[in-house]
């Protein structure tokens, strides 16, 4: 049996072989706290707008393939795209289901034509269906999901396992019965951690979607970049995604200079620790000068008046406080973190919709009432005192409700002491934004 570091090695020359390459002075590093990372080499520097990696977009993995060269499904894709080694899934498989769960199908494809596919390289470094139950929340026993009860994290994990429940029902109600058999559904939901983990948005590897003529638009399933994926994330990492359009080759470039023995980041977007850990399984540590915890609340929609669903967050520290970096790129005006200090841990857009909403109860007219007037408290004072109430009420019933789903015993495995983490967190936000609102003046 081969070992990882021979595994990542194949990797590496299988890309090169394919016309990509990893940056000279870049290798791949594992250990069991970072897993796999691109470290700079103890002999060598990194500095800034070096590419890291350059991969070849026929190494990529997504919906594309499935489709590619497909006499019923017409596309201008480029060449470079494989297309299925063996045959085609059903036409009225590809016809009828989304374009992101058939990208998942075709990942299994591959997955169990082994040695047999193309990017047997690729996928034989992946965490393998058999280790899934430690990859993301949505896949972790029951008993491990049980330590996230009463937080908006365990609402979310069982929406998505019932969408992934119905995803895979209705897909294969278009395959032949002798899929059932392989095509089980712990293996979709591998293939949904695998794509929900690593994958990247095609319109940042494809500039030129429009031209592609695809039944769908591009950013309706995701793609995988083996290799490029390697990357972990920094929300602080000056980072940039190239294509080159002429050579067929997408690249991950650095904005900013490493020394040698350090690891080489990619930057995922700024997401909080509760989009980390549903979309990644991990989440981000407090520090002095960063932290990542935010609570999110979401906002029914009010179809009459013109509203929409919405979720905002709730920040742990004032969306002014340099370490709110997250939150501040949420704000509708990020250069405006000027408020009343009950409103600062509090996403603008949230206490903007609770104005208009009480607002409109009461029949007021808000037409000329701006955002920086809510949020510094230019408004009628029954007004301000009805939002800053509806917020606490709001707030308290969520700690209450993490309070009262407190688990009963310690943790017993990594999922756990990562649950029970995420869930200090979230009581340390909803307590630190309580205190700014029980602080209100008059």
């Amino acid at each position: 049996m081969t070992s990882l570091a021979e595994r990542y090695q194949a990797l590496h020359r299988w890309v090169e072989a394919a016309g990509g390459r990893l940056h000279p002075a870049v290798e791949i590093y594992h250990d069991e706290v970072t897993k796999a990372s691109f470290r700079v080499k103890e002999t060598d520097e990194l500095g800034p707008d070096e590419e890291v990696v350059v991969l070849p977009i026929s190494c990529t993995i997504s919906f594309l393939n499935a489709i590619a060269g497909h006499a019923s499904i017409p596309t201008a894709l480029p060449h470079a795209i494989p297309a299925p080694q063996d045959d085609y899934f059903p036409t009225e498989f590809l016809s009828n289901v989304p374009p992101h769960v058939i990208g998942r199908f075709f990942l299994m494809q591959e997955y169990l034509r082994q040695e047999n596919s193309s990017w047997w390289p690729y996928i034989r470094t992946l965490p393998q269906p058999e280790h899934m139950t430690g990859m993301l929340p949505v896949v972790w026993p029951t008993a491990d999901v049980d330590f996230l009860r009463g937080t908006n994290a365990y609402v979310a994990v069982q929406e998505i396992r019932s969408t992934l429940k119905k995803e895979y029902k209705q897909a294969m109600k278009f395959l032949p019965e002798k899929f059932q058999y392989e095509y089980t559904r712990p293996l979709y939901y591998w293939a949904y951690c695998i794509f929900t983990t690593r994958s990247f948005r095609p319109s940042l590897i494809f500039p030129d979607a429009a031209s592609l003529s695809l039944p769908c638009k591009i950013d309706d399933f995701s793609i995988l970049l083996p290799l490029f994926d390697i990357g972990n994330h920094s929300p602080l990492a000056k980072t940039a995604w190239v294509t080159d359009e002429d050579s067929r080759t997408c690249m991950l470039r650095t904005g900013q200079p490493y020394s040698a023995g350090q690891q080489v980041y990619n930057n995922y977007g700024a997401k909080t620790n509760a989009e980390l850990l549903l979309g990644y399984g991990f989440v981000l540590p407090e520090g002095e000068d960063f932290h990542n915890d935010y609570v999110h609340i979401k906002t029914k929609a009010n179809p009459a008046a013109g509203d929409l669903n919405a979720s905002h967050i709730v920040a742990l520290r004032p969306f002014s406080h340099p370490s709110s970096v997250t939150g501040r790129s949420r704000l509708l005006d990020p250069d405006r973190t000027l408020c009343l200090p009950c409103f600062s841990h509090f996403q603008d857009s949230l206490v903007a919709a609770l104005y208009e909403s009480i607002a409109r109860q009461n029949d007021d007219d808000t037409s000329d009432v701006s955002l920086t007037d809510i949020m510094q408290g230019r408004v009628p004072p029954r007004l301000l005192e009805e939002i800053i109430d509806s917020l606490g009420t709001k707030l308290s019933i969520d700690l209450e409700e993490i309070e009262l789903n407190d688990p009963p015993y310690e943790a017993a495995n990594k999922n756990q002491e990562l649950a029970l983490l995420y869930r200090r967190q979230c009581k340390k936000v909803l307590d630190h934004a309580l205190a700014s609102l029980s602080n209100a003046g008059p």
